[in-house]
């Protein structure tokens, strides 16, 4: 390897190293403090996850989760409203049971050490809803920027619109927007390669967890100081300002 590659390798490594420590660090914390309790969240998701797919393989628990857990853009709004809590975690067609397992337990685990239980619980929300109400839309603008009527009866995306809202808005806070930017490329391709309903619900839920991310920033900005200044992140996750040079009264 000569000198340039070396340095070059090497720089690389630590811009990862810092942004990784910049997005997880709170997570990080608590796992050298052994704090537990602060990832409740995940397994709890993952339960969630496993209860549901389990039930889904038996005549009575098809029945059951067909008619209160999955939602379909062919149903009315009002009809899919009540099945939306439990949607979060139902069985999707086109997403492998073992990764839904994977995915809510360490997304939703990560994001409650990082921003505490309520703001994850907010932001999936959020995004899951959003994202499940806009396949009604995508359906009725049609080709080419929608799908059209023939995904009337497909089922919803699952858990994972939930997951890549909570990873955008995660990248927001914690000053990380190549993440973001990633996570947008990823379901832009993905949307242009297989043209589904799922990809787009994807997209919209990447979309929704930044401008979540993005409000937060700028309410904390508002909120600190009204003129605009650079803003920080703690350890915490929490958006702070930075104070100008030579002023010390700003905290």
């Amino acid at each position: 390897m000569t000198p340039i590659i070396g340095a070059v390798v090497a720089g690389v490594i630590r811009w990862v190293g810092a942004e990784l420590q910049r997005v997880f660090g709170p997570a990080v914390g608590a796992v050298r403090c052994r704090q537990w309790y602060r990832f409740w969240l995940g397994p709890a998701a993952s339960l969630m996850v496993i209860a549901l797919g389990c039930a889904y393989r038996t005549p009575a628990g098809h029945a059951f989760i067909e008619a209160y857990a999955i939602t379909r853009p062919g149903e009315d709004w009002s009809t899919v409203a009540p099945r939306l809590p439990l949607s979060m975690f139902a069985p999707a067609a086109l997403l492998p049971f073992w990764f839904a397992i994977v995915q809510v337990g360490v997304v939703y685990g990560l994001a409650q050490a990082i921003l505490g239980w309520r703001r994850t619980v907010a932001v999936a929300v959020i995004g899951h809803v959003l994202a499940t109400y806009s396949a009604h839309l995508w359906i009725l603008l049609g080709r080419p920027l929608g799908v059209g009527h023939r995904y009337d009866s497909f089922g919803d995306a699952g858990p994972s619109v939930a997951v890549v809202a909570l990873v955008a808005y995660l990248g927001l806070v914690r000053g990380a927007g190549w993440l973001v930017g990633a996570l947008v490329a990823y379901d832009i391709t993905e949307v242009a390669i297989f043209n589904g309903l799922s990809q787009r619900e994807h997209l919209v839920g990447v979309v929704v967890g930044a401008l979540c991310g993005g409000a937060e920033r700028l309410a904390a900005r508002i909120r600190r100081d009204p003129s605009g200044g650079p803003l920080s992140v703690t350890t915490s996750g929490e958006v702070l300002l930075q104070a100008p040079a030579g002023d010390h009264n700003l905290r």
